[in-house]
């Protein structure tokens, strides 16, 4: 029943694993649900902590795998790490340190967001030498195949290389390392590599003097604590990397506060929510029309309910739109487990879910 852009009310936000993919194969329903919601132009995004892809790179796979090449849009697909394009205004001149991913393809995809001055934890093995990082033995091979000298370096005579941000894209390949080059640059006077700050540890300043020296703010993209791939068990996630990086600052500064140098997006932070919210709209107008009736429900369609759960749950929009939540069966919650987080509904799988949201919304759609 093609074209309900007259009646379009309800929208969707879906993740992507353990809802829509398990092992990179759909799940039951998952291609014919998505495509009767384009068929009848019912707006909707992909909203996941996945990431390590640009937009347009995501989707194309998502679509390969989904069995409908061609039919999904980049403005669709909402990553984890898609809000840091927003702060490409602020750093795109600036030096960024990135973490995550495998060989260069962080780095590659920091820059295809417009980041101009982009430096890897591999890049800090090559300048300084594997000094850096005294147990990385197994590693040198990627190191030394995927560092690049740094060449961004402060105009004094200390020709020295200075980090304004730490933009954690995904999970981290070399935990050690990379908490290591962050424990450095949260002590660091400025931000400069290998420095420390002489403000650390002064009691009579706020915070005892840490992070009271410009050094650089860390950007997180993903609350999930787990999820769903071929193992049996739940895997980790780069949530865990931060619980390392907070336990060692904690030892370091005898727990001197860090809150204040963490931005987090992803799941089921409000700035996550807050920017899908802006893009599914945005989606809404491009495919019905400026003249469409407005959004009023949005949808909520996870497998876990500390993210997705919870973020639908938590969320206030500020355009008056509800939104609901509703838990399926196919990925990290498992049938007949109590949530962390109660949702609105549970079912099996995403068919059930559309299907159960037409039905409360009296959408004259059936889905067999």
């Amino acid at each position: 029943m093609p074209g309900l852009a007259e009646e379009t009310l309800v929208a969707f936000a879906f993740d992507i694993d353990g809802i829509l993919i398990h092992s990179r194969k759909p799940l039951p329903g998952a291609s014919e649900t998505i495509q009767m919601l384009l068929k009848c132009k019912v707006p909707f995004v992909f909203l996941t902590n996945g990431g390590g892809y640009t937009e347009s790179d995501h989707v194309a796979l998502l679509s390969q795998r989904l069995g409908i090449p061609g039919q999904l849009h980049e403005r669709q697909f909402i990553q984890s790490h898609s809000p840091f394009s927003e702060l490409v205004p602020q750093f795109a001149e600036k030096n960024i340190l990135v973490l995550g991913g495998v060989g260069n393809t962080v780095r590659n995809l920091a820059e295809a967001y417009g980041f101009k001055r982009v430096i890897t934890s591999a890049d800090i093995v090559k300048t300084f030498g594997r000094a850096v990082h005294s147990f990385s033995d197994m590693e040198l091979e990627q190191h030394s195949k995927y560092g690049q000298e740094i060449k961004q370096r402060l105009p004094d005579k200390s020709r020295s290389v200075q980090i304004s941000a730490v933009l954690v894209w995904s999970s981290p390949r070399h935990w050690a390392l990379d908490a290591q080059i962050v424990i450095d640059l949260l002590l660091s006077e400025r931000g400069i590599c290998l420095t420390k700050s002489p403000k650390n540890g002064i009691r009579y300043m706020s915070n005892n003097g840490y992070l009271q020296d410009g050094q650089p703010k860390l950007y997180f993209c993903d609350m999930d604590p787990t999820w769903a791939n071929a193992c049996t068990a739940p895997r980790h996630t780069q949530i865990t990397f931060r619980n390392r990086v907070e336990g060692v600052w904690r030892q370091q500064t005898h727990g001197a506060d860090l809150n204040s140098a963490i931005t987090t997006y992803g799941k089921p932070t409000e700035a996550t929510y807050t920017y899908a919210e802006r893009v599914l709209q945005d989606w809404h107008r491009e495919i019905n029309g400026g003249e469409a009736h407005a959004i009023t429900t949005t949808y909520m369609v996870g497998d876990n309910p500390d993210c997705g759960v919870l973020g639908a749950n938590s969320f206030e929009s500020h355009n008056g739109i509800t939104w609901k939540s509703i838990l399926v069966e196919t990925g990290v919650h498992v049938k007949g487990s109590e949530p962390a987080y109660d949702p609105d509904h549970i079912v099996p799988g995403v068919k059930e879910a559309v299907k159960l949201a037409f039905e409360i919304e009296g959408y004259p759609v059936q889905l067999d």
